[in-house]
This record gives structure tokens, C-alpha cells and sequence, in this order.
């Protein structure tokens, strides 16, 4: 299993406060493939620390549902702004919403490590591989291309997965229920998504009569997008 962060950036951006867990150790486990060790230490920590914002980050690395993990790095620099890994919290949640196609909001939140953070490691990636901020807004702004007239437009977005195993399970159970289903791959800053999406429709009308039914079928909260 690929952990979707880049654990060294991280560790050279942290520094350790005595009153949070130290969670570096379980990190450079994941570095070193350690994965199922790491995931034994969260476990004693999420029963002795559960809401220590350092244990809700490590959560986070290892989950491997993209937008599960996002929740939890959005609690933590939302709720402990302060806190050890806020910064690298934020930095992720930018990095998810860019991977998924939501510029705009990618946006916002690189306007906001940039406010709250200055002094973020992150930055300067940040800067680095996305250079053209107002580009990112306008491509939600206008995000339609120039299509046949007989070629889909819409599809929905199902679910983002750092385990290409759990993307094929989601995609199966819906060819199972007689719908198409495909698997893309996103990377953005080490950011490593697998992008679910089920059927492709001429208008968003019809894409709505699918999203209820992915909601009361599947209990699946996707979007609709264009298709690309």
C-alpha cells in the first residue's frame, strides 16, 4: 500500500510540543514501508490520545479513502489551528481538492496557508508546482470544452482512493448493478488518487436521476462533473 504523503517534508516542518503525542516515530515508519506497524501504534493511540490533533493526523496519513482523510485534515486546521501538523493538514487538503477538480476551493485554501502560515515549508511547494493561482479559478469558471454534438458531457464522480484495491471494489459493485464504471489517476504534490467515476450522460439532468440513486443505492455522496 501506497501512503499518499511525503513523509520527509513533513518531518522537517514539525516541531514537538511536550503536551501532543510524538508521532515522528510512527511517520518514519511509514517512510520505511512500515505501514501495518504504524497502523498498530495509531490503534494504542486513538485509545489513549484519541482527540490529539498529532493521533487525528496520523489518522489521516494512514487512512486510505481520499475523501475520509480530507475530513480529517480539515478537522485538524480547522479545530487546532495551533497544533503541530496544522500546516501540513492544510497543505493536504489543498492538494486533495486540486487533485479532484475543485480549482476554486484548491484556491482558497492555498490562500489561506499562505495567511495563517507564512512561514510554511509548504509554500514554496505550493508556489512551485502550481504557479498560476488565477488559472486555477478560471478553469471552474469555465470549465466547458468544445464537444460533438453526440458526445457525453457529464459524468459522476464517485470516490477518491489512495488504494487502487478499494477504487476496484467501488467500481465493481457498480458494473455489478449494471453500471458503467471507470478508474482515473490523479497525482498532485505526492497526492496519489484513484478517481472513481459511474456513468456519462448528454445532460445534467439525467446525471441528477443517477446521484440519488448512487445516495439511497450505495450510500455514495459523488458529484457531477464534466468529462474531461
Amino acid at each position: 500500500m501506497k501512503i499518499l504523503i511525503k513523509i520527509f517534508f513533513i518531518l522537517i516542518s514539525v516541531q514537538t510540543f511536550a503536551q501532543s503525542v510524538d508521532i515522528v516515530p510512527q511517520l518514519k515508519m511509514i517512510e520505511q514501508g512500515k505501514i501495518e506497524e504504524a497502523k498498530q501504534n495509531l490503534d494504542f493511540f486513538k485509545r489513549t490520545n484519541p482527540n490529539d490533533p498529532n493521533v487525528l493526523f496520523l489518522q489521516a496519513v494512514l487512512t486510505e479513502n481520499g475523501e475520509d482523510s480530507q475530513k480529517l485534515y480539515e478537522l485538524i486546521y480547522s479545530t487546532f489551528p495551533n497544533s503541530n501538523f496544522a500546516d501540513a493538514a492544510l497543505f493536504r487538503s489543498f492538494s486533495y481538492y486540486y487533485a479532484v477538480g475543485l480549482y476554486k476551493k484548491a484556491s482558497e485554501l492555498r490562500q489561506m496557508l499562505e495567511k495563517e502560515y507564512p512561514k510554511s515549508a509548504y509554500l514554496k511547494s505550493t508556489t512551485k508546482n502550481f504557479p498560476q493561482i488565477d488559472e486555477m479559478i478560471l478553469v471552474e469558471k469555465n470549465p466547458y470544452k468544445i464537444k460533438s454534438a453526440t458526445d457525453p458531457k457529464f459524468t459522476i464522480q464517485a470516490g477518491a482512493f489512495g488504494n487502487i484495491q478499494n477504487a476496484n471494489d467501488l467500481k465493481n459493485k457498480f458494473i455489478q448493478a449494471g453500471l458503467s464504471s471507470k478508474i482515473s489517476k490523479k497525482t498532485v504534490n505526492n497526492l496519489d488518487l484513484q478517481i472513481v467515476t459511474v456513468g456519462e450522460f448528454m445532460t445534467r439532468e439525467d446525471a441528477e436521476v443517477l446521484l440519488k440513486r448512487l445516495k439511497n443505492e450505495f450510500s455514495v455522496d459523488g458529484r457531477i462533473k464534466d468529462i474531461e
